[in-house]
């Protein structure tokens, strides 16, 4: 048994090949249809937004990033990402400089890239207040995702 199709069609724009409404069709208007509303009974209805877990909607954080404002350094104002592969650079980096006060590939200064691939050049001092606004943030994403608070952290932040 295979199951029946169904046609949401916009009424004055039907979607069948003679223009009416086939049988067992959704109708709506025209702004309905371009809005994505359901007519149902009758009456337009919206379909129920999505409910997303604190572990899930910390998640899509990491994913969006951290916004971050300087009031020393505007040049390093931008969003940066939060994902898994930006943090073990984060603290490869990190480490380097706490091990040989150099950067991984042994120069004083670095171009990291915002969400948007945009480069911004810090020092030492300058990437170590950066990636420590990450931490901060992803320490507390993390936190919500394991269950350990219930409360999202602002996606943006001021440092010096």
């Amino acid at each position: 048994m295979s199951n029946p199709t169904y046609y949401l069609t916009a009424t004055g724009n039907g979607h069948s090949p003679d223009g009416t409404i086939p049988p067992g069709a959704i109708a709506c208007t025209q702004a309905q249809y371009e809005g994505g509303y359901i007519a149902v009974n009758g009456a337009a209805a919206l379909p129920p937004a999505p409910t997303f877990t604190l572990a899930q909607q910390a998640t899509a954080a990491l994913s969006a990033g951290l916004a971050i404002t300087s009031t020393g350094t505007p040049a390093l104002d931008a969003t940066y990402p939060c994902d898994a592969n930006t943090q073990a650079q984060l603290s490869a980096e990190v480490i380097s400089l706490m091990l040989n006060s150099t950067f991984a590939d042994g120069t004083t200064s670095i171009d990291w890239v915002d969400v948007n691939r945009t480069g911004h050049t810090m020092t030492a001092a300058q990437f170590k207040t950066v990636a420590t606004a990450i931490g901060a943030y992803v320490s507390a994403l993390t936190k919500c995702i394991n269950g350990q608070s219930t409360t999202l952290p602002a996606s943006s932040v001021t440092i010096s």
